[in-house]
């Protein structure tokens, strides 16, 4: 943990050495958030609910979806350059030589704090909606539930991203399948009834990108309880099994060569 939090020092060290472009980065964390805020009003302004929910209660959904996300773009995201950087470059070789533990040094190496701006306007997002919200309880038992749902939404998206970046070790491109997986998460922002079967089979069971935004968010809003002792569960799953692929991948490693 010393040596964590002697990695953070530094780069948060390196990043405020250029105080303009960490604050123009913040800026476009904001705005993406605010393109789904403008998408949200846009579709409330159609229809009086969608699929039984008020626009704000999808807006507090949409600020509980922010928190985990901007949460792994500030410790994760190294995991999108994984295949090309560490992989194909070879620069996995240099990681395997430290006596610290891989993952967390490849994220270490890239930590975005500007992108904790989106958690920041994620939770403002979810207070206003909760002030809206008849009968929202803000009792300290029902904020500790929802720290433990954010943290398990948190656990799924870093969970199904490291599964991802796995696989690397056994298809080697340098895009990979992050572009596409990433934008799945997209549907995860929204009622799993508005879905066809198989897409809310895809999204609860097979990449679990439901329970990061909608499932867990829904038992503060009049949603099903069962989400609520579900979704931790969901997130130790994916963590377990990503953690399988991770060391398998390591296993078969042989550098880049050349």
């Amino acid at each position: 943990m010393r040596i964590a939090a002697l990695f953070f020092l530094t780069y948060l060290k390196r990043r405020l050495a250029y105080r303009g472009d960490l604050f123009v980065q913040m800026l476009d964390e904001l705005l993406r958030g605010g393109v789904a805020l403008a998408m949200l009003q846009i579709y409330a302004s159609k229809t009086d609910s969608l699929a039984g929910y008020s626009a704000d209660q999808l807006l507090f959904v949409l600020g509980f979806a922010l928190v985990p996300i901007s949460l792994f773009h500030c410790l994760c995201s190294n995991l999108y350059q994984f295949n090309s950087r560490y992989i194909i470059e070879g620069n996995l070789d240099r990681v395997l030589l430290r006596p610290y533990p891989i993952y967390l040094q490849i994220c270490f190496d890239r930590l975005a704090i500007e992108d904790l701006s989106g958690a920041i306007l994620g939770t403002i997002l979810m207070v206003i909606a909760a002030a809206r919200i008849p009968g929202f309880d803000c009792g300290p038992t029902h904020l500790a539930l929802l720290a433990l749902m954010l943290l398990s939404a948190t656990g799924v998206v870093v969970g199904v991203f490291m599964a991802f970046a796995s696989l690397g070790f056994w298809f080697e491109d340098r895009v990979g399948m992050m572009p596409p997986v990433y934008n799945l998460m997209e549907f995860g922002r929204w009622p799993v009834e508005l879905y066809a079967p198989w897409l809310k089979l895809l999204i609860t069971c097979l990449i679990p990108f439901g329970f990061a935004g909608f499932l867990p968010a829904s038992v503060f809003i009049g949603g099903e309880v069962w989400p609520a002792y579900v979704a931790p569960a969901v997130a130790i799953a994916a963590l377990a099994a990503a953690n399988l692929l991770w060391r398998m991948g390591l296993a078969r490693y042989n550098s880049a060569g050349s």
